[in-house]
């Protein structure tokens, strides 16, 4: 039975202790916020949240004063920060000497400067005006076309290329997009909306080393007023990559800065809720069920009619074995979008497990005759049928499947299944020697179907995994 998932750097190194690893890193401090019992810190390259815990701390006052006598600011002084990699605890805070500070000046940011044009030119700025009403008209080819003119007359203003590299890659044209971008930052090398069209045309592109690369550049570089966006869009990436860890501690610092809370506070009040959304999938992602629940309960509160976050919420549900809240979801996700069919095989999995039978036989049937063609899906229903006893109707499924494509090892495995439990030996033996020509590198043994198991994809009733066991002695 296949599994199918239904969802809608620093410099540093580590020293051991006995409790945890202590993780130092040089970076530069770009704010401090005072709490009741500790200090939230932000540091800037791979920008992140630390924390300074008052409690059990004898060097906290010594930290707390040499925090406050800095003047964070994108020129501030270079740090050693020893973090525990568990909690994100400050554990030592020391300043770097001058020769340290000259060793490492290269993680220091660029100052937020944009180079003046040459000159002024009103024709040019005229044209850049009738080229940005056209861009919000969404008319990508007449904007390059104007633009071009104005690039011509002061090819020395960054807001200009930046334009350009908007429409380019809005149009798809992903490569000369960032061939505009990156010449507008060698005049404006501290904008972070350049920064971002760059990572956005790698993600595009699925060069996620890059996208990553040029999305940290764009949030190290995000002053006040923030752009939300380049949060939304990272964090869609991080969990695309995945890396649910960076996603969260990119989402709690978009809440650190663009609200007056601390890290551990619930917030989100101000972010769009798509933002919060992908919030909630990067705590989902970790396991994280009490921020992620918490967050969708949220937005099912402001938007109870929007499916997604009730499927997200199922889904979630699901993962934790909370069967009646799932179902609960699933339907009402269901209820307010029937597009959303593919929910019904959550359900009918569900009910699988539950081993109630006809439910599950309901849901897989009302999906399969909405999409025939699914093939995973009525190979899981005809594993749904083995375990309702209902060997010759799994069969016939099993054996269709079989001659439309014969390269799923999971069909393979439900017709030996089901010729051993008719008490077909001798086709059972066929099926048994053709699966071992088709599949070498998997031996069709009694530990056929935990190898299969372990790879994530696919899942058996305990059932099946019974009936195999002596189905391949």
């Amino acid at each position: 039975m296949k599994y199918i998932f239904i969802a809608v750097l620093a410099t540093f190194w580590c020293t051991s202790t006995a409790q945890s690893n202590i993780r130092k890193e040089i970076n530069y401090i770009v704010s401090s916020r005072g709490e009741t019992d500790s200090i939230i810190v932000e540091v800037g390259h791979n920008p992140r949240l630390y924390t300074l815990h008052r409690k059990n701390n004898t060097e906290f006052h010594q930290y707390a004063t040499l925090l406050k006598e800095e003047d964070f600011n994108l020129y501030s002084r270079l740090f050693e920060i020893g973090i525990d990699e568990q909690t994100y605890y400050i554990k030592s805070l020391r300043p770097l000497d001058e020769e340290e500070e000259d060793k490492y000046r290269h993680l220091k940011p660029y100052a937020a400067f944009e180079v003046a044009a040459v000159a002024v030119n009103d024709d040019a700025e005229k044209l850049f005006d009738s080229a940005l009403v056209l861009f919000n008209g969404e008319n990508y080819k007449a904007t390059i076309a104007i633009i071009n003119k104005a690039i011509a007359i002061n090819t020395q203003k960054p807001d200009y290329h930046n334009l350009k590299a908007l429409c380019l890659g809005n149009m798809g044209r992903y490569q000369q997009s960032t061939d505009e971008a990156m010449y507008a930052l060698e005049m404006d090398p501290a904008n972070p909306e350049l920064f971002e069209i760059i990572a956005t045309n790698y993600y595009f592109l699925k060069d996620n080393e890059n996208a990553t690369k040029n999305f940290e550049k764009a949030i190290e570089y995000d002053l006040s007023p923030y752009i939300t966006r380049i949060y939304h869009n990272y964090v869609r990436h991080l969990i695309e990559v995945p890396d649910p860890q960076r996603a969260v501690e990119v989402y709690k610092l978009c809440l650190y800065r663009t609200e007056d809370v601390t890290a551990n506070t619930s917030g989100g009040e101000n972010l769009p809720d798509d933002l919060n959304f992908y919030g909630g999938q990067a705590y989902q992602q970790l396991g994280d069920w009490k921020n992620a629940i918490r967050i969708y309960n949220r937005l099912i509160v402001i938007n109870p009619d929007f499916s997604g976050y009730y499927a997200q919420r199922g889904w979630l549900n699901q993962q934790r074995s909370d069967w009646s809240a799932a179902i609960s979801d699933y339907e009402m996700a269901i209820e307010l979008d029937t597009a959303q069919s593919v929910l019904l095989t959550n359900l009918a999995e569900i009910y699988h497990k539950l081993k109630e039978y006809k439910k599950a036989d309901a849901a897989y049937l009302k999906y399969l005759t909405l999409n025939p063609d699914d093939t995973v899906q009525s190979g899981n229903y005809a594993y749904l049928l083995l375990d309702a006893e209902r060997y010759k109707d799994a069969q016939a499924i099993f054996e269709r499947l079989l001659k439309a494509d014969d390269t799923s090892i999971d069909v393979h495995v439900g017709l030996i299944l089901s010729c051993h439990l008719l008490g077909e030996n001798k086709k059972k033996d066929i099926f048994i020697k053709r699966a071992q020509l088709k599949f070498a590198e998997i031996p069709i043994t009694t530990a056929t179907l935990d190898i299969l198991i372990k790879t994530g994809k696919y899942y058996y009733s305990d059932k099946v995994i019974t009936v195999w066991k002596g189905a391949t002695k």
